[in-house]
């Protein structure tokens, strides 16, 4: 950290390990990161630190993102459903969340949000999803694909506000260009939508999972 960040946030700072502080010129820690204005501090984090994904019997809301390939758009949707109470993030290949776009855009949601990452070619992404998929549903999950409200499909699809959040939920949202990939439609056959004007085809993903995942803490709110 820089000297005039550490006057700023006196009170910030105390919280910190000092013998984890390095102080250093505006000049040093502008090379040492990629941000072009960097806010005035920088850390190293172990991936030890990272969350592991391990299932827990108390686990009822799970986000799945279907090859997100833009890292603000991730990181969004990390930040997103941290705010959202999602236990857990189940991620088809796209954008990494170590990724430092990724890590900025989710203003430090990926150190607190356990995910699951599947890599490989296409196809061993779509098995390995596809069957954590099904254990979920085995277990008592309702899965639930999104669509655009003007897609033409032969799947009846339901408005958000219409849906049971109450119930375990792993929510399916797609790639931005693709959306969600043909077999993952096939294999779960609850589509639910954003009505909107028909002006728009569809929405940025980032901006869609905000009302859907909100909409279950309105849910819970609304019940108490």
């Amino acid at each position: 950290m820089t000297e005039k960040w550490l006057r700023k946030n006196q009170i910030l700072s105390k919280k910190f390990d000092e013998s984890l502080i390095n102080i250093v010129s505006e000049e040093v820690l502008a090379s040492a990161i990629s941000t072009i204005n960097p806010d005035g501090i920088a850390a190293l984090v172990e991936i030890s630190a990272i969350p592991n994904y391990q299932f827990n019997r108390k686990d009822d809301f799970v986000l799945v993102l279907d090859r997100i390939q833009d890292p603000g758009n991730m990181g969004n949707l990390f930040r997103t459903a941290l705010a959202a109470g999602v236990n857990a993030i189940f991620l088809a290949g796209g954008a990494h969340p170590l990724g430092q776009k990724v890590l900025r855009a989710s203003s430090g949601a990926v150190f607190h949000l356990p995910f699951l990452r599947f890599d490989g070619i296409e196809e061993e992404i779509l098995n390995s999803l596809l069957k954590s998929l099904s254990e979920l549903s085995n277990v008592g999950f309702k899965i639930f694909s999104t669509s655009s409200h003007n897609e033409s499909s032969k799947k009846p699809s339901k408005p958000y506000w219409e849906v049971d959040w109450s119930r375990r939920t792993a929510l399916i949202l797609g790639n931005e260009g693709q959306g969600i990939h043909k077999k993952i439609q096939e294999a779960f056959n609850e589509t639910i939508t954003i009505p909107h004007s028909e002006i728009v085809e569809s929405l940025n993903v980032a901006c869609v999972a905000v009302p859907l995942l909100l909409e279950r803490k309105r849910v819970a709110y609304s019940s108490k």
